[in-house]
């Protein structure tokens, strides 16, 4: 190579202004760009493939793509399950959803009052515990009932006093007056048997017999009165005296008894149980340890809450649709789809001025005591309609199936048996798992209700697959 080229050589990149390694540099980058577009593309023809080739997903079947008719073998139909029903009518009601709040049954609620003042000593239940009708709630210190059961000692002993005093009574020959009467009697009756053995004898004078018979006569009358009037007077006293002392022991007693507290008391004569009235569970407690107390004042309250009450605020304008006795549903988040019944059994009079809203009271059984008190709930009326004398055709919930905007039911073709018509309907809300039928059905059709999930799945099945057999003959 000649000087003059090597020279020009030398020279190139300053005539370019662009070194070596910077344009090496900008030829990888372009490289790496391309292959990067190539893989962008590929990657997109791909997707367009699988989207091109996978099935059409249910909620966007066109309605026309669905078959009018499904078959199952009558073979199959038993081991889904298949079940046909008649379409069956009922007096039109509509379903009135209001909220309400769960309450104690009334009723079924006591409170715990003492008819005493005092101070608590001790409390022998908390708020939630479940207590039988009898079993101590809390014990109360009261002068009162010290001062009571005193005036029973006081009493028991005077009635014990007056016994003994009438035993004595009745013992007659501790009188000084009856024995003296008695002793006059014995010497006058002496005197005349002997004067009359003399008088018999021949020695004593007829005078002196008449004088022994009146001096016996007169001994005899006395000795009856001072036995019989003297004795019955005392008596009588004594007598009324157990009669007053027992009458007052009673007394005492039975105000003890109403107070709630028992007539005998070991230790600490002021105390005093209160008990529960009613079985059930405490969900009120006033009251601690310590604390002093009036008579009259509800200490606790008890509920049976085996049943409780709903209480409804329904508006102003739907009130005139229920009644006592008008079905109801109970709706809860904490059951989940679970439904309680329940009926209508109060309606207040009186409507609340700030909302225009009445109280409307159902009574719920309660079993296992699911239901709190204060708990919300949903409450749905069956109300009866403008026109409650007529009827409406119903159909049970689980006949009625969802394919995509379509309502349908299935329908058993009779010349064709394992043959089922898939019929568009329309059908209004749900009571007690029947939904009422607006369109699409008549009085007479038999449609599938158990098992019509299963032909719902067979007719999507065999949707796909012809689907994918038309895909497939596609050149």
């Amino acid at each position: 190579m000649s000087n003059e080229t090597l020279d020009k050589t030398e020279e190139s990149p300053r005539h370019t202004g662009m070194s070596r390694p910077t344009r090496n540099l900008l030829i990888i980058a372009c490289v790496l760009l391309v292959a990067l577009v190539a893989l962008l593309i590929v990657f997109w023809r791909g997707r367009q493939t699988i989207e091109a080739t996978s099935p059409p997903k249910p909620e966007n079947i066109n309605e026309k793509q669905i078959p009018t008719e499904v078959t199952m073998p009558p073979e199959a139909q038993s081991a889904a399950g298949i079940e046909i029903v008649g379409i069956t009518v009922r007096p039109a009601v509509a379903l009135l959803s209001v909220a309400g709040t769960v309450q104690a049954n009334q009723q079924q609620t006591q409170q715990v009052t003492p008819l005493v003042g005092g101070r608590i000593e001790r409390v022998l239940v908390a708020l939630g515990d479940r207590v039988r009708a009898g079993a101590v709630l809390a014990t109360i210190a009261s002068p009162q009932i010290a001062e009571q059961r005193g005036n029973l000692r006081a009493a028991e002993n005077k009635l014990l006093l007056a016994e003994r005093n009438l035993v004595r009574v009745q013992r007659s020959e501790n009188r000084s007056a009856v024995l003296q009467a008695k002793a006059k009697l014995d010497e006058s009756e002496a005197t005349l048997r002997r004067t009359r053995r003399l008088v018999e004898l021949g020695v004593g004078a007829g005078k002196d017999l008449i004088a022994a018979e009146a001096a016996y006569k007169t001994a005899k009358a006395e000795y009856d009165f001072q036995n019989n009037i003297a004795l019955n007077r005392e008596q009588q006293e004594a007598q009324a005296d157990v009669e007053t002392a027992r009458s007052e022991v009673a007394q005492l007693r039975q105000s003890l008894n109403a107070f709630g507290a028992a007539a005998e008391q070991a230790g600490n004569a002021a105390l005093i149980s209160l008990r529960a009235p009613v079985s059930g569970s405490v969900i009120e407690r006033l009251v601690n340890a310590g604390a002093g107390i009036e008579a009259g004042k509800p200490l606790f309250t008890i509920a049976n809450l085996s049943s409780v009450w709903v209480i409804a605020n329904v508006p102003e304008a739907q009130v005139s649709q229920l009644h006592r006795g008008t079905p109801a549903e109970i709706h809860s988040a904490v059951f989940g789809t679970e439904v309680l019944k329940g009926r209508v059994d109060y309606i207040d009079p009186q409507l609340n001025e700030e909302t225009r809203t009445a109280r409307v009271r159902v009574e719920v059984p309660n079993s296992g005591e699911r239901l709190k008190v204060g708990m919300f709930v949903d409450v749905g009326f069956q109300a009866a309609t403008s026109a409650a004398s007529g009827e409406e055709l119903v159909i049970p919930t689980e006949a009625v199936q969802r394919i995509g905007d379509r309502t349908v039911v299935f329908i058993p073709r009779e010349a064709q048996p394992g043959q089922f018509e898939v019929r568009n309907v329309e059908v209004g809300g749900e009571t007690q798992g029947y939904q009422r039928v607006l369109s699409g059905l008549k009085l007479g059709d038999h449609v599938v209700t158990k098992g019509s999930f299963n032909l719902k799945s067979l007719l999507m099945k065999g949707q796909f697959g012809e689907d994918e057999d038309e895909e497939k003959k596609k050149p």
